[in-house]
């Protein structure tokens, strides 16, 4: 005859091991969503800007890819990188179609709102980029009335430039970068807006271009790296990677790699272009910017 006891032991076992599973699957229910422990984190990034984004022989490089690559492997992750139009940043975050995005994405009030960003990593004032020919008689802002000024969707320049006190400028909106590249060296526009850290690798290709370095239009941008709001967690920890980044030496000799027009004719161009660590926290991971 078989006892029961070992019988009610089996049964106590079974329950505590059922019990033990439930425990630890509410455990994991209550940690926070993260894309980090992927074996491979999507990153959507330009395609056509040299110096910031550009993608040759199927490999993509510049400042913004440099960062990216650098903060996630400071977390153990590893980035894969395609193409995304400056139209689409906000959308492909939304929809889930990137982990993140590092395409020289302005934060701003309004996009912080529906998408967390780790930055700024980068800080740019918004400028004019035209041919060398032009250089003698482009000088300011005023020297550019009634003629055709290019900018693309997506770009904050073309908001800027439609402004009351630039109404006398010809701004016109095109597709992407590479179409206003084409219109300016055919002559079909007289200048390309936008930030000047894009411009100045623009020339970097194209040496007949030419960013004029007295004309600053509207206020500085701040790049970020934009993630869903569903991943706080990691957008903490990359953040405070991002300010051991900034507070060490690395940050100003990728960016000299990458943009080496700036490093080596812009002067001061650590103060102009490097946010101060301080400024992750008040832009970083958050609905709008500290006070």
């Amino acid at each position: 005859m078989t006892s029961a006891a070992p019988r009610r032991r089996a049964s106590v076992g079974a329950v505590l091991l059922v019990l033990t599973a439930l425990a630890a699957s509410a455990c994991a229910d209550d940690r926070p969503p993260t894309l980090l422990d992927q074996r491979s984190v999507s990153v959507g990034v330009k395609n056509d800007q040299p110096g910031t984004g550009e993608e040759a022989a199927y490999k993509f490089a510049g400042f913004d890819v440099t960062v990216a690559r650098h903060l996630l492997e400071e977390v153990g992750a590893k980035g894969h990188f395609s193409s995304v139009p400056s139209e689409n940043r906000s959308q492909v975050i939304a929809d889930g179609d990137q982990d993140l995005v590092a395409a020289t994405f302005s934060i701003t009030p309004t996009r912080m709102k529906d998408t967390d960003f780790i930055g700024p990593y980068a800080t740019t004032s918004q400028g004019v980029m035209i041919r060398n020919k032009d250089a003698g008689r482009i000088k300011k802002l005023e020297d550019l009335k009634g003629r055709a000024v290019c900018t693309w969707k997506g770009a904050i320049s073309f908001d800027e430039l439609n402004r009351e006190a630039y109404r006398s400028i010809s701004v016109y909106q095109v597709a992407d970068a590479s179409r206003c590249i084409d219109d300016l060296r055919a002559g079909r526009a007289t200048a390309v807006s936008t930030d000047q850290m894009i411009l100045y690798g623009f020339t970097q290709k194209y040496p007949e271009l030419h960013v004029v370095p007295g004309i600053v239009v509207g206020s500085p941008n701040d790049y970020g790296i934009a993630i869903a709001k569903k991943y706080r967690a990691d957008c903490r920890k990359l953040s405070d990677k991002l300010r051991d980044y900034l507070n060490g030496t690395d940050w100003e000799r990728d960016f000299a790699l990458s943009l080496p027009s700036i490093a080596n004719h812009v002067q001061n161009w650590q103060t102009e272009f490097k946010p101060s660590a301080e400024s992750v926290g008040q832009l970083s991971c958050r609905d709008a910017p500290a006070a």
